[in-house]
């Protein structure tokens, strides 16, 4: 005779099998039903600043690392015992975390961008990230930056590009086929299901995406490395769009995630002008000579103010 299961409550039955809900509304693409709608940015009272600059101090190459690199990263303490923290950060967070911050007031926002650049010698690099762009040649970030000023986005589900349209639209206005300014996207899918779907549906994306903007938008598949990726870009939540402005040197000297509030949107174009204008003495540069200090970020995130002569200038 098998053995009898024991008695269970009604309510503890139901408890039970409710999380099995949850998977299917993680991995759809549209926002939560109870976020904020289109086009409202949260509230930015509760919302911290930007406290570093994001990156890494190891300035970045598209080369493969060579069998002694690979070795001596491998022997590294410091870096073992970063591994090991990221990996209970990440344990303990739980698997419904993203979710569960996106579903928040301020929909998951994590910090509230700089009003003004990151100072060239306190920023960091952006770190190597390999794709494959829409004309199907793998591409390295590190090589595309090189010689002009760069608007980074990141992108992984629908929600995460509603986030970086409310940023980037404003900016590809003013500066959209200036020779030293270029739009590029990355799009992460590191379950592997999904980045067998993209890969799938490239035709689709081509119609989606402008043509001119093919040779930078990149389908980069596979996890990233939360201690030379994630963490130092503050890639936190995996549903939002982060945004970035990256100098001719790779270096990040603007950031931004989730929703845009206007302010943000105001200050983001006066940095990718003042950037672009530093550009070969490009457009913008006039103003920049009259901002002086006043146009970068000191040694604090919230630091500096942007005078209003820059913000027209594109």
């Amino acid at each position: 005779m098998p053995p009898r299961l024991p008695f269970q409550p009604r309510a503890l039955r139901a408890a039970s099998i409710t999380p099995l809900a949850g998977p299917s509304r993680l991995l759809a693409t549209a926002p939560p039903t109870n976020s904020k709608p289109k086009g409202k940015s949260p509230a930015s009272g509760d919302i911290p600043p930007l406290q570093r600059p994001p990156g890494t101090h190891i300035k970045p190459t598209s080369s493969p690392k060579s069998w002694q690199q690979k070795k001596d990263e491998m022997l590294d303490d410091d870096r073992a015992k970063a591994k090991r923290k990221a990996l209970l950060h990440e344990a303990k967070q739980g698997y419904f975390h993203d979710y569960n911050q996106a579903r928040t007031a301020r929909g998951g926002k994590l910090w509230i961008a700089p009003n003004v650049l990151i100072r060239e010698d306190k920023a960091n690099y952006f770190p190597d990230i390999s794709g494959k762009s829409l004309l199907g040649k793998n591409v390295h970030t590190t090589d595309v930056f090189k010689g002009k000023a760069t608007l980074v986005t990141v992108i992984s589900t629908r929600l995460s590009e509603e986030h970086v349209r409310s940023f980037v639209q404003p900016v590809l206005e003013d500066l959209e086929g200036h020779p030293d300014f270029q739009y590029l996207t990355i799009n992460h899918q590191p379950n592997a299901l999904k980045s067998l779907l993209v890969s799938f549906f490239t035709s689709s994306l081509k119609r989606i995406v402008p043509e001119h903007q093919w040779p930078t938008y990149l389908i980069s598949t596979g996890s990233w490395s939360p201690i030379d990726v994630i963490q130092p870009l503050g890639l936190g939540n995996s549903l939002l769009g982060y945004v970035f402005l990256v100098d001719h040197n790779a270096k990040v000297r603007w950031a931004a995630c989730g929703l845009a509030t206007e302010d943000e949107v105001k200050s983001f174009r006066r940095a990718a002008a003042v950037l672009v204008g530093r550009m070969k003495g490009g457009v913008g540069a006039g103003a920049v000579a009259g901002a002086g200090a006043g146009s970068e970020m000191g040694g604090k995130a919230v630091e500096g103010v942007v005078g209003p002569a820059l913000s027209g200038s594109h």
